[in-house]
């Protein structure tokens, strides 16, 4: 997601040299900046996302821990109670 975000930073000051050394209006480079600012909104909010999304999964990992705890437990009673 870094990447995205530095790829969409790059992104948005080679497009404004462009605009700026092709003579751009000032409503072009107005366009440009404001679909930078977009992009870099969009990579933000995927990054909170994928943050979370890793947040939900350690925390299903330490619970899936648990219950493989808990299943060795039950095997091992199980297994002492048939001795």
């Amino acid at each position: 997601m870094r990447n995205l975000v530095t790829r969409s930073a790059w992104v948005a000051v080679i497009g404004g040299t462009l605009l700026l050394a092709g003579c751009a209006s000032v409503d072009d480079v107005k366009r440009a900046q404001a679909t930078a600012d977009q992009a870099l909104d969009a990579a933000h909010s995927a990054q909170q996302t994928a943050d979370q999304a890793r947040s939900d999964v350690n925390a299903l990992s330490g619970r899936v821990s648990n219950v493989e705890q808990e299943v060795n437990d039950l095997k091992a009673r199980h297994r002492g109670q048939r001795g």
